[in-house]
């Protein structure tokens, strides 16, 4: 599916160019998380749970193939891009190294329900989020620039974070979020290091399963019709002040009073303002007119697909978001 809808958008972004009467809008799109939290967990807890790594001082050039992250530096974010999210009631940080007292330092160790209960109860949490494991390996890579000739060699990080969710009372975590992503830097940076990798990856991987594990907002951009009688305009004009209720009557009154192309484009746009409202059934209800009046093998057409694929995903995951919005009771307000 999300190869099927990253093809169709490819060439719709080249075709989009060529037609002039279709124009793109963008609007916040609250998406769903992978992962749905008991409704009980209200105040969470972030834990350094990453060994302690002294780093050498590196001379310029000279990178280390493989590196550990900071675990002060990865909780700390994970703690912040958490809250900022306001899902949870609370989240409380626990940055000081938990190995810190290993002799031998120690990676992607799992709690004991032990270490997670007292942890809970001196936190205060109903879960807890430990920041395991943080592997870096560095290799050569090259970086494009849209306004260079030439590409840029450059050090490519692959970063590769381990966080586990655990629950008191509980033998096992309630699931691993195990991610890999790669970051790069210019290599004739003067200024890097060991060091600059490391901090600037353990902040990079606290960003990477948020997405995984939180509703978050994400900004959808979709194609509308825009000109070709006086109602179509002037709803592009509406869409574009963000009165989309406005633009809603007024695409009804072309679906309403115009025939054959005009009202198929009446009708696709109906189904863009029930998405953007979430109500999907509507939508798919005015996506099937728009496809019973589209001519086949045309650009139109290839829109009305697209607009299907992206509806069927979207239908997909508003179950799993709407429980886990149901603690807001349903509130999908940004």
């Amino acid at each position: 599916m999300k190869k099927s809808i990253a093809l169709i958008t490819w060439v719709l972004g080249m075709l989009l160019a060529s037609c002039s009467s279709v124009q793109t809008i963008s609007f916040d799109q609250l998406q769903a998380g992978d992962i749905s939290f008991p409704d009980a967990v209200r105040k969470v807890a972030i834990v350094n749970n990453m060994p302690v790594i002294e780093l050498e001082n590196t001379s310029r050039g000279v990178i280390s193939p493989e590196l550990e992250g900071d675990g002060k530096v990865a909780t700390e974010h994970l703690a912040e891009n958490v809250a900022n999210l306001n899902y949870f009631d609370q989240v409380i940080i626990c940055d000081s190294a938990f190995r810190a007292t290993d002799t031998v330092p120690r990676a992607n160790v799992i709690l004991t329900q032990e270490e997670v209960d007292r942890l809970a109860e001196e936190l205060g949490a109903d879960m807890i989020l430990s920041f395991d494991r943080l592997n870096i390996q560095t290799r050569p890579g090259f970086i494009l620039y849209s306004d260079y000739p030439m590409p840029v060699n450059s050090v490519d990080a692959v970063v590769s974070p381990v966080i586990r969710a655990y629950i008191p009372q509980r033998d096992k975590p309630l699931f691993t979020v195990a991610k890999q992503d790669t970051i790069s830097w210019d290599a004739s940076d003067p200024q890097l290091s060991d060091k600059k990798i490391v901090e600037e990856a353990s902040e990079y991987a606290a960003f990477m399963p948020i997405d995984h594990l939180l509703p978050h907002w994400n900004e959808l951009t979709c194609p509308y019709f825009d000109g070709g009688c006086v109602e179509m305009r002037d709803a592009g004009v509406c869409l574009r002040e963000d009165d989309w209720d406005g633009a809603r009557d007024l695409w009804q009154t072309v679906y309403e009073k115009r025939k054959g192309q005009q009202q198929m484009k009446a009708a696709f746009n109906l189904a863009l303002y029930y998405e953007m409202k979430d109500d999907v059934a509507q939508a798919k209800e005015w996506l099937q007119k728009a496809e019973e009046l589209v001519k086949p093998d045309t650009f139109n057409q290839q829109l009305v697909a697209f607009c299907r694929l992206r509806l069927d995903e979207r239908e997909s995951k508003l179950l799993r978001l709407r429980i886990q919005m149901k603690r807001f009771e349903d509130n999908f307000a940004e």
